[in-house]
Parts: structure tokens; sequence; C-alpha cells
């Protein structure tokens, strides 16, 4: 298999990596080439090696939010966390997909424009938040969206524009496979930047100081039922706490299947399927995962 355009245009790229290395929750096995683009010309560049290939590829940001499979992934893995950079003019911010939010928030905030603090210690990066319309206390990454450029599957340009029905609860309107480069917020002045600061830490601590970071994990596993609280309802099942081969729900909060020593892919995934199909047996519900998957899982 032959990566003469990653050579050619100087990308950064790693053979047979080792995903349990950088995934947020530890654990994976290997991808079979995985790219670093730092520019919107090297990420079209990996697209046209990977089609050239004939290689699968998925784009990612700081893995903060996909599950690994143990059995690797053979395909390339186009990581997005160093495609950076916030331009911003006026009321509107716009930055690349490897941007931590938190980071946006912070430039927001400096800019004397407010809006996403309730989004503050949310730890992806503004593609991944982008495209599962991430979101907290009552807002979502769709209450500030005005557009994002992104890459179509056969490899043309587009701009998402905000329409008010294009995205609902952790979805959005992006395809799978699809690249997004940039996302544009529109946000709303504020000269009181000391309160907004204040108000990003406090959701930022909450998160801290609920246990959030205690453990290895995804965040959320699972997606909230309407008018449902996911973590409620496997607290309720009696799951907090309940460990499986190094997988554990975690005591903090229970919507957090968390890495506790050891554990596999495999046993997270377990034990996800351990509590869905409790929690249908008991309150006849249907748990959607939250987390995405690649790879095979047994």
């Amino acid at each position: 298999m032959s990566f003469g355009i990653l050579d050619r245009d100087d990308i950064e790229y790693t053979r047979d990596y080792d995903l349990s290395g950088s995934s947020a929750i530890r654990t994976g096995g290997r991808a079979a080439v995985a790219v670093w683009p730092h520019s919107y010309f090297q990420l079209e560049s990996c697209l046209e090696c990977a089609a050239s290939s004939g290689m699968d590829f998925h784009p990612c940001g700081n893995m903060t939010n996909i599950l690994f499979s143990d059995h690797g992934y053979d395909g390339m893995l186009i990581c997005l966390a160093k495609l950076r950079g916030i331009v911003i003019k006026g009321d509107l911010l716009t930055a690349y997909a490897g941007e931590s939010l938190d980071n946006v928030i912070n430039r927001a905030i400096a800019h004397n424009l407010a809006g996403l603090e309730e989004l503050g210690g949310i730890p992806g990066s503004v593609g991944g938040a982008t495209f599962c319309n991430a979101g907290a206390h009552g807002k979502e990454i769709s209450s500030y969206f005005f557009y994002s450029d992104y890459i179509t599957l056969d490899g043309r340009i587009r701009r998402m524009p905000a329409y008010s029905d294009a995205f609902s609860y952790r979805t959005s309107p992006f395809k799978d496979g699809e690249t997004i480069i940039c996302t544009a917020f529109r946000l709303t002045p504020e000269r009181l930047t000391a309160q907004a600061r204040q108000k990003k830490e406090r959701f930022r601590t909450q998160r801290i100081e609920g246990g959030q970071y205690k453990y290895p994990s995804l965040g959320c596993f699972f997606r909230n039922p309407p008018l449902l609280s996911a973590g409620k309802l496997i607290d309720e099942a009696g799951f907090r706490g309940f460990e499986h081969k190094g997988a554990m729900v975690s005591p903090y909060h229970a919507n957090f299947i968390v890495n506790s020593g050891n554990a596999t892919s495999q046993a997270l995934y377990e034990l996800g399927e351990i509590v869905r199909n409790a929690i249908a047996r008991k309150f006849n519900i249907e748990l959607e995962y939250e987390i995405r998957f690649l790879g095979k899982f047994d």
C-alpha cells in the first residue's frame, strides 16, 4: 500500500498506529495508518490518498466519543486534532475542526462574545461536537451554529447553513464519512466578560467535582430517551458502580461506562449491552448509544 501522496505533501502519519494510546478511554487495537493534516490542503491530500489506495477512512477529533475495536481498524484514521485556527469577525466566530471546544469558548469570551459557556468542560473538538450536536445544561452546538464547511463523500466542498430542522438531539445533518473542516458560530456581544468566564468555569467545575474525569471514559454512553434521563434509568435499575471485566458503570454518573482498570473495548461494549438489555426488560425502553463504534465487535 503506497502512501506516496502523504510523503509528497509532507503530511504527518504513522503506520500500524496504536489507538489505545490516544483514545479517551484507553482501549482499542491498531489502525492501518493514522494521519494528522495541519491544513485544509493536507486534509484534501489525505482523502486523495485514501481514495487512490481503495482504503476506508474515518475522520475523528480528540477521540472522546469513539470506541475503537480491539481488532483495530483496517483503514485510514484522519485525526483532525492539528487542524486548528480561530477567526473572529464581529459576532461570528469560525473555528477549524481540530480546535478544542474549551479553547473556542475561552477565545470567544476574550473577544467579548458569549453563548457557549454552558458547554464548558466538554472535552471534544469542534468537528466532533458539531457532528454529534454536543450539548449540556439545555444548550447544544445547534443553538449557536451558523454554518459548517465540509467535504462530502465524493470529495466536494460544501457549506451547510443553519436550517431550523437540520439538527436534533445529539444528531446533525452530516453523514458518516463526511469531514467537517470548520464551523462558524453566531454569538452574542457581551461586555461583562468576567461573568461569562465565571459561568463557563462553574459548569466545567461541576463536571470535575461530579467525577466525570475520575476514570477514562467517552462521556455519556447512551442518549437520553425523550423526556427521560438515561443515567437515572440505569441508576434505578441498580447498575451504578456495576463492574464487568474491568469496565464499570461510573459510581459518579450512571450514564458513563468507564475503564476502571484494564478493560478492553469488547468488555466496554459487553457492559453496554448488559445495561441496554436490563433497561429494556425493566422499563420497556431501548437505549440508543450516544458513542460511536469503529471496527468489529464480537
